[in-house]
Formats: C-alpha cells, sequence, structure tokens
C-alpha cells in the first residue's frame, strides 16, 4: 500500500481529492497499486503518479505545454517524475498569466531530458546560471508508488 493512498480510499476521499486538485467531473478516477500500472488499464486510460499532482502541479486536462511536450518526447506521465511537471506546469501557467507565448521547444533550449534506470525521465537545466523555473525539491524517490487511473473526456 502507498503513502498516498489514503487519499483516495473512499468516495469521499477521492471527492475531496477532485476538489483540490480541480480534476473536472468528466474524468473517471481510480486508484491503482505500483503492480497494476501494466495490466489494471483498458485502452484509453492513462496511467499518473498521484504524487504529480501532489508535488508536481499536475493538472486535467493537461495545459498545452505539459501535453506537447510529453507528445512530442513520446512519454507517458507515469514515466516522469514529479519535477518535470513541476516545471512543465509553471511554464503553462507563466503562458496563461503573463501572455508569454512560449512552447515545447522553448523548454527543449532551456532543460535537458535525462533518463534514469528506473525507467523515470527528469528534465535539468542546461545552464547553472539561467533557470526559467527555481526552487525544486531535490528528489521525490519513494513517494511514487501510489498511481490514479484516469479515462473520460
Amino acid at each position: 500500500m502507498g503513502r498516498f493512498k489514503d487519499l483516495v480510499d473512499t468516495p469521499a476521499a477521492m471527492e475531496a481529492f477532485r476538489a483540490k486538485y480541480h480534476i473536472p467531473q468528466g474524468v473517471v478516477l481510480r486508484y491503482c497499486p505500483p503492480e497494476g500500472v501494466l495490466l489494471d488499464r483498458d485502452v484509453g486510460e492513462v496511467v499518473i503518479p498521484m504524487i504529480a499532482f501532489i508535488q508536481g502541479g499536475m493538472t486535467l486536462p493537461m495545459r498545452r505545454i505539459t501535453r506537447d511536450y510529453l507528445f512530442h518526447h513520446r512519454l507517458t506521465p507515469h514515466q516522469c517524475a514529479p519535477n518535470m511537471f513541476r516545471v512543465l506546469g509553471c511554464i503553462d501557467v507563466l503562458n496563461e498569466r503573463m501572455g508569454l507565448g512560449l512552447t515545447w521547444h522553448d523548454v527543449v533550449r532551456m532543460y535537458e531530458c535525462h533518463y534514469v534506470e528506473n525507467g523515470g525521465y527528469y528534465l535539468k537545466s542546461r545552464s547553472e546560471v539561467v533557470r526559467l523555473i527555481s526552487c525544486l525539491p531535490i528528489s521525490n524517490k519513494t513517494m511514487k508508488d501510489d498511481f490514479l487511473i484516469a479515462s473520460g473526456e
């Protein structure tokens, strides 16, 4: 059992989770243990680590830069470190609030996508001097044991 299962283990808890992270009612969510990530989902369903919502700022539906970056790098949400969602989500918010017009190409220019041996990916700044997003947690290891399966609109 994962660290965050109690946040979604009852209907009331699931509704509170939906409300806190602004997940639309048209999106169907269910909890998935780590061993079920590959087997417990059907066609059209997406597995998303809960930590992506809790610490990564993941939103549903995904915003444009997050969606485009994952699509063009052929990544699924459960392959990504929470900090990746935090970086992509922050850039999406900068676009919305400041009208910057940034795209996933700008993310590639500022960050390199790195592979970790366990099959995950994270973003690393290309420059130690200039960073678009700062104040990221150092590590989220051991927190990627809880997943949600999302489907619907």
